[in-house]
């Protein structure tokens, strides 16, 4: 019986002692509309790769713009965000600093859907906010953006990724 306690013991010191797990993201910047988004455990595990998109023009410096090349950090992660440009699965990012003094905010990883991870879609021909329709809701602000459809979505695979391991610390964006 000491024996076993001892072992229990041990083995609680050394997963107290272990760094916290953490998790990256990573967005290959190639296009608007059909760049790529990944993320990987502190352990070497990588999620799937995932088409991703940002922006609305390739200045990255300027507002609306796809997010500048560097290092942000995850903030926060919600899953049922209620905002009123951006709902449901959001990753928050910190703000980022550009040389010609644009200081770039509200940037997160997003899809479009509601706060409760629906759609809310209406008659064709008409882009709604919070409903993915085609690869035209890679258009953002100025975030990153998965697809919600089809499903399984790619915001789904990145969401159930994180919740598995662990929660995402760091967002690195190259081209």
């Amino acid at each position: 019986m000491k024996a076993l306690t001892l072992l229990l013991v041990t083995a609680a010191a050394l997963a107290w002692s272990m760094p916290a797990a953490a998790l990256d993201f990573y967005y290959q910047r190639t296009s608007l509309i059909n760049s790529t988004f990944q993320a990987v455990d502190s352990y070497g595990g990588w999620s799937s790769t995932f088409r991703a998109g940002s922006g609305s023009g390739t200045d990255a410096c300027q507002h609306n713009n796809w997010i500048p090349k560097g290092h942000y950090d995850v903030l926060w992660h919600d899953d049922n965000y209620p905002g009123s440009k951006i709902q449901g699965r959001v990753w928050r990012l910190s703000d980022y600093q550009c040389s010609n003094g644009v200081r770039r905010t509200e940037l997160f990883i997003h899809s479009e859907e509601t706060s409760q991870q629906g759609q809310a879609c209406g008659p064709a021909g008409t882009d709604y906010p919070f409903c993915w329709e085609s690869a035209h809701d890679y258009y953002s602000y100025g975030c990153i953006k998965l697809a919600r459809q089809p499903v399984p979505s790619d915001l789904r695979g990145v969401d159930v990724f994180v919740h598995t391991w662990e929660p995402a610390d760091d967002l690195w964006v190259y081209s």
